[in-house]
């Protein structure tokens, strides 16, 4: 009778979950108007980056995925950063932490900043004209520990858009955890692979000179009339150099009507198999709160049903996030603090068929590397640093193994 309880429990707090919390709006989107995209997620991984992206859309605006929302997206595949605004995280609605602006429009906590589970975390924020946002107060909330984690080969692989259609095979990430009963949770799933890459910088018409010769920060390229202007060099890496790769696809779940039950083989990762090298794959398991859930729940609907002639046009998902005196304003993106168990792999490629070693370039770009030949201009050719960016780092990862 108590399990029969608890079932019927926990299927009313799924059906007020559907009916409440985040709603699609119908709106039209005009293309004279502008809209903010507020993103970003509070964790408890000490070693990682806490940020927050602020932008806004241009003035031309469609209904198609962003890097930033995955719910409206700038014709021109470009989006404008709020520069320059304050923006304050609130812990326990009374700590108040600075947000650092590392790179236009994305806000780093200070160093050192760890969440705990338990707290609650409220982003805030004031643009330069004066406008006051503020998101709601999330609670970080405990995680499942992974039990255990199993990787395939999938041969067959998947199909990258972003890579000229090509199919490429994956390793596959599978795990087990034991979901907690007598409590209704929420859960995603994201990855990161860290690749190894040969080639640091290109340089189109021109060759490329060191901040040594040049006096610069990270040395350039310099443009030679001399060559074609279809002409290309690449140039290899100063020193270790890794690639960053995140897993595109929405991963969520809900314990609703598995409450209490050990989850066995749960796919939650398919990693591009780029080269034969080594790779650090971070597979994380995150905690959600229902809000949050919903809202990736309403974009994983909508990219499961776009596509067809019979499908009604998606509709930008409200965020939690509000203008405090215009709060009919719409907000897309969503503001969220989430406790992590993570399975940090040591993926060795060794004795793959079909993939080729230092191969990332090459996939990446679609052609072979074309370095600058050693020749009567100069000797030896430089080499280029790896700069660190958002999705490139000369530091190695923690758990990296050399040798493998």
């Amino acid at each position: 009778m108590h399990k029969i309880k608890l079932l019927f429990s926990l299927l009313c707090v799924f059906l007020f979950l559907t009916q409440a919390c985040v709603d699609t709006y119908s709106v039209s989107i005009e293309g004279s108007k502008k809209y903010l995209i507020v993103e970003g997620t509070i964790t408890n991984v000490s070693d990682q980056r806490q940020i927050v992206k602020i932008f806004e859309t241009d003035d031309q605006s469609d209904f198609v995925s962003t890097e930033f929302s995955k719910t409206i997206f700038s014709i021109d595949n470009e989006a404008i950063p709020l520069e320059n605004i304050m923006v304050e995280v609130y812990e326990n609605e009374s700590i108040v932490y600075q947000m650092i602006e590392k790179a236009p429009g994305v806000y780093e906590m200070p160093s050192g900043f760890f969440a705990e589970v338990g707290n609650t975390y409220q982003l805030k924020f004031t643009t330069t004209d004066g406008l006051k946002y503020e998101s709601s107060v999330e609670e970080m909330l405990p995680v499942a520990e992974i039990t255990n984690f199993e990787v395939k080969y999938n041969e067959e692989g998947i199909t990258k858009p972003r890579l000229y259609n090509l199919k490429i095979p994956t390793h596959d990430y599978y795990l087990d955890f034991d979901d907690p009963a007598e409590e209704v949770n929420f859960y995603s799933w994201s990855w990161t692979d860290y690749e190894v890459q040969n080639i640091c910088h290109t340089c189109q018409q021109g060759r490329f000179f060191t901040k040594e010769e040049l006096g610069t920060a990270t040395g350039e390229c310099v443009t030679d009339d001399a060559l074609h202007p279809n002409n290309i060099y690449d140039y290899y890496c100063q020193g270790f150099c890794w690639e960053l790769f995140e897993g595109e696809d929405i991963q969520i779940f809900s314990d609703v009507f598995t409450n209490g039950q050990s989850q066995k083989g749960k796919l939650v990762a398919q990693v591009p198999a780029f080269q034969s090298n080594s790779c650090l794959v971070t597979i994380q398991q995150k905690s959600l709160t229902a809000g949050a859930f919903r809202y990736l729940k309403l974009i994983e609907d909508q990219s499961i049903k776009s596509g067809s002639l019979a499908d009604t046009p998606p509709a930008p998902i409200r965020s939690n996030v509000v203008n405090i005196n215009q709060k009919e304003e719409l907000v897309l993106g969503y503001f969220s603090a989430s406790a992590v168990k993570e399975v940090r792999h040591m993926l060795n490629r060794e004795g793959i068929t079909g993939i080729r070693k230092d191969n990332l370039f090459s996939i990446l770009n679609n052609r072979d590397p074309v370095p600058e030949t050693d020749g009567d201009f100069r000797f030896p050719i430089p080499l280029a640093p790896c700069v660190a960016s958002e999705t490139r780092t000369p530091v190695a990862p923690r758990n990296w193994q050399f040798g493998i």
